[in-house]
């Protein structure tokens, strides 16, 4: 019956009487403002992080693929010298060398022009994002005036 007489505003919960401990809005706002403040130094922390480790990583992976790409250097080189005396087999060692060259020098060209023609025909392709961007203004806007 002692519960029954007490005001709602002092009914316990648990069997405890309810204590100055209870904090007022400003203190949670200020708690919420300092986890919030807390969180946002823990997540740019853990972008550093992440962006050091990547960094890392991008730079050992390129100084592999440059090694890479210097031995595959030095074993096409090694190829050319196997194509040289292969062809030094059926002909003199100087017209050996100039067949390598002349292969060479014909993939070359070859090349060169298969590139030239992509680049001539990546002209017709026009990047106008500003164009783009006010076609859609105006179909927005003609969509509006029906």
């Amino acid at each position: 019956m002692e519960n029954e007489a007490q005001s709602p505003h002092t009914q316990t919960v648990g069997g405890t009487s309810p204590s100055r401990s209870e904090r007022t809005i400003g203190e949670l706002i200020a708690k919420v403002s300092e986890q919030f403040s807390s969180l946002i130094r823990d997540e740019i922390e853990f972008a550093t992080v992440n962006l050091k480790a990547k960094l890392t990583k991008i730079g050992i992976g390129g100084a592999l693929i440059a090694a890479g790409g210097a031995l595959a250097i030095f074993s096409f080189t090694l190829l050319l010298f196997g194509a040289v005396a292969a062809f030094a087999l059926i002909m003199p060692w100087w017209a050996a060398f100039l067949s390598v060259a002349g292969i060479l020098l014909a993939l070359t060209v070859l090349l060169v022009v298969i590139g030239l023609t992509k680049l001539k025909a990546s002209k017709k392709h026009v990047v106008d994002p500003k164009g783009g961007f006010q076609q859609d203004v105006d179909a927005f806007k003609k969509g509006l005036d029906k």
